[in-house]
């Protein structure tokens, strides 16, 4: 018969028959890893509807739990919004009779107003807690935990602005996903919550109230009769791209940080264990069936268990006054007869354990979408050019989350505000506001420009940008959008700045270096050599 050696690689008896060769797929398995892997294709919301809660319940428990994860969701946080997204109006005038001036006077109109409004919390916030910088925030936040985020938009009328003492009244709340019912029933087009045309757009949402200390659905309209978004509902839909829900970001890996805490924890109750147990006696004393033996000598041989007691007895009376301390500075150390101390080092953590953690955290780490030496604050290993090129892999994942997420759910805020902003004459539009919701769609185009890219060395950075603009390679735009600034606002700072300093007869810093060779690549170094026209 063939032995397990034999059967693990394959090798049949003498004369037995070869399989045959095939060209398939999972063809070769012969361990049974694969089999033993319970797994069915079946449609992608079904696996989100059963999964979900859970997945954002554990979720939650590790953000508030462990130290790691809730750094690394900050960071994700920071690298995606940073302080905030900037509004820069990019809205389609042609045909409306806009000089490229009046564009510009009226992005800059609207940039400001919105800035106003967006901080203030009494103005944006249906509750006056929030501004919309810490709801950008917590929409990340649940984002990560839920793999969605919700908001609902209300309009509050003039008498409950007074009341207030505000002025506007498109008014924002951040809502949870998980009340956003997870309720389906298909003959009503009800999937998960969100209810449903014949073509799948979405015409009203359930949630579930709390009021007066009890839970009631309430069902919210998608839109209001102007078709404006009462309810914003934003997740990436190339995670799942056939449910109406999200899940967790963490999903994948909640199984690896519940191993990261086990290791972490199974570790440190082991260390300790040696810790405390680091000195020990090693004694030949008897057990107690050595004693029982002694009492049950036969008769006759009393003398012998007499004298056995006498010696046992002797020895106890040694150990009683014999006495070893830790604690004490120095001192002689009394063992009974025959005893030996002996002194232990812990030895956990093994030489194993720092890379089978790292290799989890790495995992973490990869799923977030940041880098491991970010992760873990551990830069011993980096240097210039693999933080250049992890800030390379992973910062295209902040821009798509800040595009897809955070992005889409600022926009629809936006597009009501404006809206009231134009009907109320509070920003004036060529037209009127049946012109403006004519050209609607041209008028509230955006970019919404976050924190900058992170540099390993700026100056190098700078020095490539350089290269790149003489030689035609990149554009301001596309340098001013990388550190997430307006490059024609820079401009424009830049020359005010210019004429101040031609004003005060100071050297002027913008320009190509002139004269001295001090500087790097023969920059200036002796008296910048500086003039307005550069």
């Amino acid at each position: 018969e063939m032995g397990l050696f034999d059967r693990l690689i394959g090798r049949g008896r003498v004369g037995a028959v070869s399989p045959r060769p095939r060209g398939q797929y999972l063809r070769g398995e012969r361990t049974g890893i694969l089999q033993a892997r319970r797994a069915v294709t079946r449609d992608g919301w079904v696996n989100v509807r059963e999964a979900a809660a859970r997945a954002s319940a554990l979720a939650w428990d590790f953000m508030q739990n462990s130290g790691w994860i809730a750094g690394a969701a900050d960071q994700v946080i920071t690298d995606t919004v940073g302080s905030e997204l900037k509004l820069n109006a990019r809205p389609d005038f042609s045909g409306l009779g806009y000089s490229d001036k009046e564009r510009a006077d009226w992005c800059r109109l609207v940039e400001r107003k919105w800035r106003v409004w967006a901080w203030t919390p009494a103005e944006c916030d249906l509750a006056g807690v929030s501004t919309l910088a810490e709801m950008s925030d917590g929409v990340m936040r649940y984002y990560l935990a839920h793999g969605e985020g919700l908001g609902v938009i209300d309009y509050l009328p003039a008498e409950q602005r007074q009341r207030y003492g505000i002025e506007t009244g498109t008014k924002v709340t951040l809502a949870s996903p998980h009340r956003l019912k997870r309720e389906t029933d298909e003959f009503s087009r009800l999937h998960q919550g969100i209810f449903v045309d014949e073509n799948g757009r979405p015409i009203a949402y359930r949630f579930v109230k709390r009021e007066g200390g009890y839970d009631r659905d309430v069902d919210i309209a998608a839109r209001d009769t102007a078709g404006l978004r009462r309810v914003i509902h934003v997740m990436d839909r190339g995670d799942v791209p056939d449910s109406p829900r999200g899940i967790s970001v963490m999903a994948p890996i909640l199984k690896v940080i519940a191993q990261a805490d086990q290791l972490a924890d199974y570790t440190l109750a082991q260390a300790l264990m040696q810790s405390i147990y680091a000195a020990i006696i090693k004694s030949p004393e008897a057990s107690i069936d050595a004693f029982n033996a002694i009492e049950s000598l036969a008769e006759g041989q009393e003398d012998l268990a007499a004298d056995l007691w006498e010696v046992w007895g002797q020895r106890l009376d040694a150990l009683k006054n014999g006495s070893i301390s830790l604690s004490d500075p120095a001192g002689i150390a009394h063992l009974g007869p025959g005893e030996e101390f002996e002194m232990h080092t812990p030895q956990t953590p093994g030489s194993q354990y720092v890379p089978f953690a790292q290799d989890l955290r790495r995992e973490m780490a990869r799923r977030l979408g940041i880098l491991f030496e970010t992760f873990t604050l551990d830069f011993s290993q980096a240097n210039y050019s693999s933080v250049r090129m992890g800030n390379a892999t992973v910062w295209p994942i902040a821009v798509r989350r800040r595009e897809r997420i955070v992005g889409p759910y600022l926009q629809a805020i936006y597009e009501s505000w404006l809206d009231e902003m134009v009907a109320t004459g509070a920003v004036p539009f060529k037209g009127g506001y049946r012109a403006f919701r004519a050209n609607f769609d041209k008028i509230v185009d955006t970019e919404w420009r976050g924190p900058k890219r992170p540099s390993a060395d700026p100056y190098k950075d700078a020095l490539a940008n350089k290269v790149e603009l003489e030689t035609g390679a990149t554009t301001l735009q596309a340098i001013y959008a990388e550190k997430g600034e307006d490059w024609e606002e820079a401009l424009e700072q830049q020359a005010r700045e210019a004429r101040k300093l031609t004003d005060l007869e100071l050297p002027i810093p913008f320009g190509r270096s002139r004269g001295g060779d001090g500087g790097p690549l023969g920059g200036a170094a002796d008296g910048l050599g500086l003039s307005a026209n550069g």
